[in-house]
C-alpha cells in the first residue's frame, strides 16, 4: 500500500523515518554497548569569543581584530608542530592571498616576512596540514602547493535542515595560471563557465561573455605563445574527516576503489588496513554521530591557550605536549558574527557543525559505519508487516485483541530496530513497515471487516426478523454465546387458518364457471386463473402475516409455514423463563387481531354489496366478496429438542421436535374455529406466571388424541372481552361457504 504525503518537497514518511533515526542516534550515544569505543586522539582547537578577545587585547605582543591575519594561524601551526600534532585540519577557508595584512615580525625583531608567506612556510614545515575547500573555492595557490592535502568542508543538510550525511569527496577544477590571470584581470566568475564541443565560454561579472577555442582533446590553443594547455585539471577533495582518518590509518586516498554499482568506497592502507564506506543512492554516507564538542575523549583547547604556550615556555613554565599525536581540527565556535557555523545534527539540536569532521574521522578510524538495509530487504519488511497485520486483524476474534497484538508486535519490532542500530549501526526502517504497511493495513482490514460484519449483521437481522421479533434478533446478535442445539423446556404454538381449503375449492369453481361463461381460452383463461390464485394467496398471506406479527410481538421464534398453518415456539434459541405466558398472550393477540381484520373485511363487503348493485345496472361484473376466515390454535409446554435439522450441504432449518411438539399440533387439530386450546403443561406454567389468566381458562373434557394412549387434559383460553370463551361468539362468523353462496 502506497502511503505518501508531500510536504515541502520531501515525503512526510521520510521526515518521520528521519525522526526515528535521530532518536536511535541519541539512544546509541546515551547507552553505548560494552563493545563501543571511540578514537582517543581527536581534538578541537577552537576559535571562540575568548580567543578573539585575547588576540585583540595585545597580551601576546601583537593586536589584531576579528579577522586575523594569516600569521596568527602560522603561529598556531608552529606551536602544534612543536607539541607533536599528527595532523592539523583547518575548517577555515584561505581562498586568496592577503598582501594587505601586517607582516610577521620574528622574535628577535631583526626582520619580518609577509603574513601569508609565514603561514605558507609553517604549512610546509609542518607537512601534515590539511586545508579547506568549499563551494568550488580552493585555497590560494601559495597555500595549496604547501599543504599535505586539501579537503572539502561543505555541508549537505537534509531537507528538514538536519546534518546527517557527508559527501565523501568533491571534484574541484584547478584552473590553469593563465585562466586565473584572466579571472583577476577581467573579473570573471569561473563558477559560471560553460563547456561546449570545441569551445569554452567565460562570463565576467560585468560585460559580455568571451570564448576560447578547444581542440579535439580539450586543449586551448594559445596563439600568443604558440603553446597548448588544458584550461583546468581536476583535484579530488575528500571530506576533511576522511582526510584526517587517512593520515591516522595510512589510507591511500589517491587510489581509492570507488565501486559505484555496489554503492561503496573501499580504502586501502599501506599497513594492510581496509575501510569500506557504504554509500546511499545519492552517493553520500550517514555520519556515525558519537562525539560531541564537550566529550571528555575529545582534546579541546581554545586558540588563546595555544598562543600563550610559547610565552609560558619562554618564562620557564612546562606547558607539556597536550597536542602530541593528536588529529587536530581547527574551527570556529564563536557566535554573533559571520564566523558562526552552527546547526542541527541528530545528536544535538543546535551545535557547532565543525563537529562533523571528527565524527567522520572517528567512524573511519574505528571502522563503524551506518549501514542501511537494502531496498529488497525493506520491501520484504513492508510486505511481511502488511501480511502479518492483515492476518492478525482478519482472524482475531475481537478487534481490540488484534489491535493490542499488533501494538505489541510493533513495539517488539521497534525494540529490535533500536538494538540493531545501537549494537551494530544497522538502520532498519520503522515508519514504512509499521505505519504505512502494518498500521494502514490493520485499519483498512479492520474497516473492511467491520463493514462486512455490519453488512452480514444487517443481512442476518433482515432474515431473522422475518421469523423472530426484533428484540430477539438483537439479543442473538449481541449474545456472546448461545446453543443452536439443546434439550430444554419450550412452549410450542400451532395456528391454522380455517376455511382455506374451502376458499381454494370455491375460488377454483368460480374461476371455471367464469371462463366457461365468457368463453375465455388460451392465455386469457390462464391469466384469469392466475389472478384468482393471487387473490387466494394474498388473502391467506394477510391472515398468516397477522398471526406472525402477534408471535413476533411476544418474542416468539417463527419456525415455519405449513400451508395455511403457522408453527412457532418460545424458549429457544434464546432462553425465556416466561415462554408459556408469552405464547398464550401471542395466541390471544392473534385471535383478537384476526377478529379486528374480519370486522374490517365485513365492512368492506357491505360497501362492495352497494357498489355491486350499481355495477350490475351498468352491465359490469360485480366485485367478489372478501373471504372471512377464522383460526384454530393449539399450545403445549414441555421438554423438547431444539436444533438445526436438514442437510449440511443444502437447506437446514432451526426447529423443534419431540412428544410435546406433536401434542401441540394435535391440540390445534381439535381447537375448531376461533378457539385457543392449551395443554396441561401450559396451564400449569401460566398458573405460576399469571394466576388471573389461568383462572379465566376453562378446563374441557379430556381429549383422546392421535399418537397418545391416554386422554390428555386440555383447557380453553378466553380471548374475547365479556365472554367465557371465544367459541360461541365467533362460530357463526366462520361459515364462509354459506355466506359466499348467498351472494
Amino acid at each position: 500500500m502506497v502511503c505518501v504525503l508531500e510536504i515541502t518537497h520531501v515525503s512526510f514518511l521520510q521526515r518521520l523515518e528521519w525522526m526515528t533515526y535521530d532518536s536511535r542516534v541519541k539512544l546509541a550515544h546515551r547507552f553505548p554497548p560494552g563493545s563501543f569505543y571511540n578514537a582517543t586522539n581527536l581534538g578541537l582547537l577552537q576559535m571562540s569569543e575568548a580567543s578573539i578577545g585575547a588576540v585583540n587585547s595585545g597580551k601576546f605582543g601583537y593586536r589584531f581584530g576579528l579577522y586575523w591575519p594569516r600569521q596568527v594561524y602560522g603561529r598556531a601551526l608552529e606551536e602544534l608542530r612543536r607539541q607533536g600534532a599528527k595532523a592539523v585540519a583547518f575548517d577555515i577557508l584561505f581562498a586568496e592571498e592577503r598582501s594587505d595584512q601586517p607582516d610577521y615580525l620574528f622574535t628577535n625583531g631583526d626582520h619580518s616576512i609577509p603574513s601569508d608567506d609565514y603561514f605558507a612556510q609553517e604549512i610546509e614545515q609542518s607537512s601534515n596540514v590539511i586545508l579547506a575547500a568549499e563551494k568550488m573555492a580552493l585555497p590560494a595557490p601559495l597555500f595549496f602547493k604547501k599543504a599535505m592535502r586539501v579537503a572539502n568542508i561543505g555541508t549537505d543538510l537534509d531537507l528538514d535542515g538536519v546534518l546527517r550525511r557527508e559527501q565523501p569527496y568533491v571534484d574541484y577544477r584547478v584552473w590553469h595560471p593563465k585562466i586565473k590571470q584572466a579571472e583577476y584581470k577581467n573579473d570573471l566568475d569561473l563558477s559560471k563557465t560553460t563547456f561546449e564541443p570545441g569551445k569554452i565560454t567565460f562570463y565576467p561579472r560585468n560585460g559580455n561573455p568571451t570564448s576560447l577555442a578547444l581542440d579535439t582533446n580539450g586543449y586551448v590553443d594559445d596563439t600568443n605563445s604558440g603553446s597548448y594547455f588544458l584550461p583546468y585539471t581536476t583535484y579530488r577533495a575528500w571530506g576533511l574527516g576522511i582526510a584526517l582518518a587517512a593520515q591516522e590509518l595510512g589510507l591511500d586516498l589517491d587510489n581509492a576503489d570507488i565501486q559505484t554499482n555496489q554503492h561503496r568506497i573501499v580504502l586501502h592502507g599501506t599497513n594492510g588496513i581496509t575501510r569500506v564506506i557504504p554509500l546511499d543512492g545519492d552517493g553520500t554516507f550517514y555520519i556515525d554521530w558519537s562525539i560531541t564538542a564537550d566529550d571528555p575523549e575529545l582534546a579541546n583547547e581554545g586558540f588563546e591557550q595555544l598562543l600563550e604556550d610559547p610565552q609560558d615556555r619562554a618564562d620557564g613554565i612546562d606547558v607539556g605536549n597536550y597536542w602530541s599525536n593528536k588529529l587536530v581540527v581547527v574551527g570556529s565556535t564563536a557566535t554573533g558574527n559571520d564566523l558562526t557555523d552552527k546547526g542541527v545534527t541528530p545528536l544535538e539540536k543546535y551545535t557547532f557543525l565543525v563537529s562533523k569532521h571528527w565524527n567522520v574521522a572517528n567512524s573511519i578510524i574505528t571502522g563503524r559505519f551506518i549501514t542501511r538495509t537494502s531496498l529488497p530487504a525493506n520491501l520484504a519488511l513492508i510486505i511481511l508487516a502488511g501480511m502479518a497485520s492483515a492476518w492478525i486483524t482478519w482472524f482475531s476474534t475481537k478487534p481490540l485483541v488484534s489491535s493490542l497484538i499488533i501494538i505489541l508486535l510493533a513495539a517488539l519490532y521497534v525494540s529490535v530496530a533500536i538494538l540493531l542500530y545501537v549494537e551494530w549501526r544497522i538502520w532498519v526502517p520503522i515508519i514504512a513497515p509499521l505505519l504505512c504497511s502494518g498500521f494502514v493495513t490493520h485499519v483498512v482490514t479492520m474497516t473492511y471487516r467491520v463493514r462486512m460484519e455490519q453488512h452480514e449483521r444487517k443481512r442476518v437481522r433482515a432474515v431473522f426478523q422475518r421469523v423472530v421479533s426484533p428484540d430477539i434478533v438483537s439479543e442473538l446478535l449481541g449474545a456472546k454465546s448461545f446453543s443452536l442445539s439443546s434439550r430444554r423446556e419450550l412452549t410450542i404454538y400451532f395456528a391454522d387458518v380455517r376455511g382455506f381449503t374451502e376458499l381454494s375449492d370455491l375460488t377454483q369453481q368460480r374461476a371455471e364457471a367464469y371462463v366457461l361463461e365468457h368463453k375465455l381460452e388460451g392465455e386469457a383463461a390462464e391469466a384469469y386463473y392466475d389472478e384468482q390464485a393471487r387473490d387466494v394467496l394474498n388473502t391467506v398471506s394477510l391472515y398468516l402475516a397477522t398471526i406472525t406479527n402477534a408471535i413476533k410481538g411476544h418474542r416468539g421464534t417463527l419456525d415455519k409455514y405449513i400451508g395455511d398453518c403457522v408453527m412457532a415456539f418460545w424458549g429457544a434459541p434464546v432462553l425465556n423463563p416466561n415462554h408459556a405466558l408469552d405464547a398464550v398472550r401471542a395466541a390471544i393477540d392473534a385471535q383478537r387481531a384476526l377478529a379486528a381484520l374480519n370486522r374490517q373485511r365485513e365492512a368492506q363487503n357491505a360497501r362492495r354489496a352497494e357498489e355491486n348493485a350499481a355495477r350490475v345496472r351498468l352491465g359490469l361484473p360485480p366485485h367478489q366478496p372478501l373471504p372471512i376466515l377464522s383460526m384454530g390454535s393449539g399450545i403445549n409446554t414441555g421438554v423438547a429438542i431444539a436444533g438445526l435439522m436438514g442437510s449440511e450441504n443444502h437447506i437446514s432449518n432451526y426447529t423443534v421436535f419431540g412428544r410435546e411438539v406433536n401434542l401441540a399440533s394435535r391440540l390445534e387439530g381439535v381447537s375448531g374455529h376461533g378457539r385457543i386450546i392449551i395443554g396441561e403443561g401450559t396451564y400449569v406454567a401460566i398458573q405460576k406466571l399469571d394466576s388471573g389468566l389461568a383462572l379465566s381458562c376453562v378446563e374441557l373434557s379430556p381429549q383422546k388424541v392421535k399418537g397418545f394412549r391416554a386422554p390428555v387434559r386440555i383447557y380453553e383460553v378466553p380471548w374475547e372481552t365479556g365472554t367465557s370463551t371465544g367459541a360461541t361468539a365467533f362460530i357463526e362468523k366462520t361459515t364462509f361457504i354459506h355466506k359466499a353462496a348467498s351472494h
